[in-house]
């Protein structure tokens, strides 16, 4: 007895390579017998259900594309077509096809897109789509640039970005001008746009702004763009604008400057004394700058004359948003305007840090002088600014915990002004000194005692040259003497019987006060020192030989003007001499006012004429007969003195002695 069983099965590709197995049951024989059927499904290319939809890459990486597909029979055909072309190697040499799979060597953004893989065998052919997304880092534009505002207007500035993926939060904006803003405005994105809004603008906006977009693929963009705002002319008016200053002589040229600043461009109109200047006529000329917001004019009144162009000239700037005037003085060169505004900008310990406005400089180049004083100070103390006309000044080698009185005034060549801000003083006190136990070094507490804070070697090595320093007009004075000795010993006898002579005519006249061959007293060096800027009524007398200045001053009243030597000969009373005074014919008192000056820190004596009458001739200026008494002097030589009402000390009169 036999038995048969049918299966029928609706094939697909699934079943390929599956087996069925049939088996067979006796319950009467306890047994079974079976077989099986392996299929061979015959379908075209399937793809995978792992087969990708996208694939994501960065610009500059290699690009995978996969083809997982099965079919049977198993000798399949594909192709990959981008963009409706079919992709070869030889169409570019980044592809590379490995089991039907594609890989794109340096993808750009260019090869991102759509890729179709269509493959085929003897039983048909089947196709599938998959996306290349290519992602990159952003490059970013202005979507106008400038962007012009009227002041008090809301401006939009717009950054446009080219970056894949667009991400939220994507932009930045930073301000790119001078100082720092806690708030740029408002900020806001829109579909890969960057906005920034600037509510109520000011003239202080205007300016450069960055827009910086991050996707957080390196690097990022960035990009500039600039906000201009539209305002009237805001024309320069401070002291120094005001007036300008030439000599009227018809023999200078006088710049009357007119500088604004505005948008859009400014224009410039001048008047004089009210009157519409009239540029045409050739004594006036006219030239302008502009370089951004900033516009100068530039009037020049060529030879100018006291009578015609001593005036006011009144400039006015204008554009389509307004305009502004300012009237500038045309004058005579004079002493400069005193500054103003003086303030403190840092203070420690032992130096201020001053600020001021100059004013105005007289037509003339001016400098400026820092004046302070202390409580207990006898006057003030004077410095000069360095640089010249620099506006802020540094006063060091002050005292701690001290209160200070500081004021500024302005100088040029002929003359000063009055002190800044109406004579007003600006009191500082400077900070306390640090504590020698709060944490500081041995060595710094050493160098702190020393003096000021040098240290400690700084110090020795002012002392020892300070000491060299005094004892050098002593050391040239021993060398001189010790010249003078070897030039004097092969004319001892005559220097003899010339000392003898002279100690006879010195005894025959009472009022000589001169003894051949002694040294200058040393107290005659002596000088009367004068303050004449702050205290005219004070005077000190202090050793010049300690003094590194090479000019000296003597009493005005109580100078007694020393011996001139003088060619011995006949008298010739009426006060003129054959030769100048100031030689002599004795050779070993000649030598030795050679051999001092060349050590001593005065300056040579005043040349005076040969011909001129001796008496007229006293510190450089000129005195009659009246002025002068003529008596007998040492060498039968006329020694001029001039008259006064009382006598010096004898140690300060200067003289030979």
């Amino acid at each position: 007895m036999s038995r048969t069983s049918k299966l029928s099965l609706t094939l697909e590709s699934h079943h390929w390579r599956k087996r069925i197995t049939c088996q067979a049951f006796s319950n009467v024989l306890s047994e079974g017998v079976n077989n099986f059927y392996s299929l061979d499904v015959l379908f075209p290319p399937e793809f995978s259900d792992e087969q990708p939809d996208e694939v994501q890459v960065i610009e500059d990486e290699t690009a995978t594309l996969p083809a997982k597909v099965s079919a049977n029979p198993d000798e399949i055909t594909c192709e990959w077509i981008f963009q409706g072309e079919k992709l070869v190697k030889e169409r570019d040499p980044r592809y590379t096809f490995s089991d039907w799979t594609l890989e794109i060597v340096n993808v750009s953004r260019r090869d991102g897109g759509d890729y179709i893989i269509e493959c085929s065998n003897a039983e048909g052919s089947n196709r599938t789509k998959l996306r290349l997304d290519v992602q990159y880092s952003p490059t970013v534009r202005m979507k106008s640039d400038p962007v012009f505002v009227n002041i008090g207007d809301t401006a939009d500035l717009l950054c446009v970005a080219d970056a894949n993926p667009i991400t939220s939060s994507m932009f930045s904006w930073k301000w790119m001008g001078e100082g720092e803003r806690d708030e740029l405005g408002e900020e806001s994105e829109d579909d890969g746009t960057g906005v920034l809004t600037i509510y109520e603008v000011t003239r202080d906006r205007a300016g450069v702004y960055q827009c910086t977009a991050d996707n957080g693929i390196s690097p990022t963009g960035s990009v500039e763009g600039q906000l201009i705002v539209r305002f009237a002319p805001d024309l320069q008016k401070g002291p120094q604008w005001r007036k300008v200053a030439s000599r009227g002589d018809g023999s200078n040229d006088a710049n009357v400057v007119c500088q604004a600043q505005g948008v859009p461009r400014v224009q410039f109109r001048w008047a004089k004394n009210g009157f519409p200047l009239d540029l045409g006529n050739p004594r006036y000329e006219e030239t302008t700058e502009s370089t951004g917001t900033i516009h100068t004019s530039i009037l020049t009144v060529i030879n100018v004359s006291a009578a015609l162009d001593y005036a006011i000239f009144t400039c006015t700037a204008h554009n389509s948003m307004g305009e502004d005037s300012l009237d500038i003085q045309l004058l005579s060169t004079n002493h400069p305007d005193p500054p103003s505004d003086l303030k403190l900008l840092r203070v420690d310990q032992t130096s201020v840090t001053l600020e001021w406005m100059p004013g105005f400089d007289g037509g003339l180049t001016q400098i400026f002088r820092v004046r302070y004083q202390w409580a207990g100070s006898a006057s003030y103390m004077y410095v000069d600014v360095f640089p010249p006309t620099a506006t802020v000044y540094t006063v060091t080698g002050l005292n701690p915990s001290t209160m200070y009185n500081f004021s500024v005034n302005a100088l040029n060549s002929i003359g000063e002004s009055s002190y800044a801000d109406n004579n007003k003083i600006l009191m500082v006190t400077t900070a306390d000194a640090k504590e020698a136990d709060g944490g500081v070094s041995t060595a710094d507490q050493d160098s702190a005692l020393a003096g000021g804070g040098l240290p400690v070697y700084v110090v020795v090595i002012l002392v020892v040259g300070g000491v060299l320093f005094l004892l050098n007009p002593f050391i040239c004075f021993l060398l001189a003497r010790w010249k003078r000795r070897r030039s004097l010993k092969g004319d001892t006898s005559s220097i003899s019987q010339e000392t003898k002579s002279e100690e006879q005519r010195s005894t025959a006249s009472s009022s000589t006060r001169y003894a051949s061959r002694e040294l200058i007293n040393a107290s005659a060096q002596r000088t009367l020192l004068v303050d004449s800027s702050s205290e005219p009524d004070s005077s000190v007398y202090e050793s010049y030989g300690r003094q590194e200045n090479p000019h000296y001053y003597y009493p005005t009243e109580a100078y007694s003007p020393a011996l001139y030597a003088h060619p011995e000969g006949p008298e010739d009373y009426d006060g003129r001499h054959g030769t100048s005074p100031f030689t002599h014919v004795y050779e070993e008192v000649r030598g030795m006012y050679e051999d001092l000056q060349a050590c001593s820190p005065l300056p040579p004596a005043a040349h005076i004429h040969p011909q001129a009458p001796f008496s007229t001739y006293y510190e450089g200026r000129a005195y009659s007969k009246a002025d002068v008494d003529v008596t007998i002097g040492a060498y039968d030589s006329m020694v001029y003195r001039r008259r006064r009402d009382t006598d010096l000390p004898f140690e300060l009169r200067g003289e030979l002695v």
